[in-house]
């Protein structure tokens, strides 16, 4: 089971993450990443540290947040992927549309440039 909590920053939402991120556990983040959008949110950041494994679901989930969120001009980031987990997204591309870094304030930073 995913757990998931979150915090926010000014326009920015952080959802940690915890456990598998598979077909079996997006649905809860989907909600919450509508949620923050419908409440003025403009940068979701997804912390990837405790996501143990993803699968093709998992990634295909991301890049459809990315596209739904994108002509509502709404960034998407994921922050401190584990390397098994970055080799993934850079395998299916998704790291080349969705910006990853090394922590909150880098991804909340370079939002801000382009804000």
């Amino acid at each position: 089971m995913l757990q998931l909590h979150a915090h926010q920053y000014s326009h920015s939402k952080i959802i940690v993450l915890a456990g598998p991120f598979s077909r079996h556990t997006t649905t809860g983040i989907q909600a919450r990443i509508w949620a923050a959008q419908e409440s003025g949110c403009h940068h979701i950041i997804l912390d990837f540290s405790g996501v143990t494994e993803i699968d093709s679901t998992g990634l295909g989930e991301l890049f459809l947040w990315y596209h739904n969120m994108r002509p509502l001009h709404v960034m998407i980031s994921i922050i401190k992927p584990p390397t098994d987990i970055r080799n993934h997204l850079d395998w299916a591309h998704l790291s080349e549309i969705v910006p990853i870094y090394e922590s909150e304030q880098e991804a909340i930073g370079h939002a801000r440039m382009y804000t």
